[in-house]
């Protein structure tokens, strides 16, 4: 991930990247991945516009990962 990413601290990564590169880390996490690994993706285009997802790898560890919305930080500003 540091190869796209700033590394702020253990497991969390931050920065801009353009979409192309999300798609490549995606494959490339996809590629690292085990089943039960979990990552939250947040994508904030400004502070009203925040898009939080779980990417998770299947149980049978084949494919891509699945992306899951989360939508709690609609609701409750306390979950970021």
């Amino acid at each position: 991930m540091r190869r796209f990413l700033n590394h702020e601290q253990y497991s969390v990564f931050t920065g801009d990247i353009t979409d192309a590169q999300a798609i490549r880390l995606q494959h490339e996490l996809s590629r690292l991945m085990i089943p039960g690994d979990r990552v939250t993706e947040i994508r904030a285009a400004n502070r009203q516009n925040i898009e939080v997802s779980h990417l998770a790898k299947s149980e049978a560890g084949k494919g891509e990962l699945k992306r899951t919305p989360l939508d709690d930080h609609r609701r409750d500003f306390t979950v970021l």
